[in-house]
């Protein structure tokens, strides 16, 4: 297409491209860089085949500068937030915490997206160096190393207990059994099922889902 677009028209003496969009085509590495300087004056094949070589030269070498300094960036980033995790973690675990594991592991035969990734919880045994703890595996069924890093962690939500106290009900919202029907404790289902008289008609359907047939009845 991009060749068609630009060949030169005998009749209109102009190409397709400028016809439609009223100025030349341009190759992506032109249209990447834009308009530069140059004294060279592209007179021939071999000139513009030159100068279209250092034209890409040196659009590879901008974007490795770029893929470096984002990956720099990136790296900057991600070590500031375990500078911020570590001193936040630190301060966090003590012995006797209960917390879950992250372990990435997933079967083949189950999606990653739906798999459970933190396991437990377990108990922290010791820690050691700040960012190490032993956590207690015996007896979980777990076959994990019990020496894991503190990023692979995180505390286990501790809800409050239920209260225990007694609620005082006032004489007004109160009721005396005795006094309810003989029925209030049986179920309803009784009452939604009938006796079939009379079948005046059968029919096949269809479910689009599942494909499987079954029986509708007119009673």
């Amino acid at each position: 297409m991009f060749a068609l677009n630009t060949s030169f028209d005998a009749t209109r003496l102009e190409t397709p491209f400028y016809l439609v969009h009223g100025w030349d085509a341009q190759g992506t590495v032109s249209a990447m860089l834009g308009p530069r300087p140059s004294s060279i004056q592209e007179k021939t094949a071999y000139e513009w085949r030159r100068k279209f070589q250092r034209d890409y030269s040196y659009a590879l070498a901008c974007a490795e500068d770029l893929q470096v300094q984002a990956k720099k960036m990136r790296s900057d980033v991600q070590t500031q937030k375990w500078k911020e995790l570590t001193e936040r973690l630190k301060t966090g675990f003590e012995k006797g915490d209960a917390v879950w594991l992250y372990i990435p592991k997933v079967q083949t035969v189950l999606s990653r997206k739906l798999a459970h990734m933190w396991h437990g919880p377990f108990r922290i045994d010791e820690v050691h160096d700040d960012f190490r703890v032993r956590l207690k595996v015996e007896g979980t069924g777990y076959r994990v190393n019990p020496w894991v890093h503190i990023s692979r962690l995180k505390p286990r939500a501790l809800h409050p207990k239920r209260p225990v106290e007694e609620v005082e009900v006032g004489e007004d919202d109160d009721f005396d059994t005795a006094l309810l029907p003989e029925d209030s404790w049986e179920p309803d289902s009784g009452r939604d099922e009938y006796e079939v008289e009379k079948i005046l008609d059968l029919r096949w359907s269809k479910r689009t889902r599942t494909s499987k047939r079954s029986k509708e009845y007119l009673i």
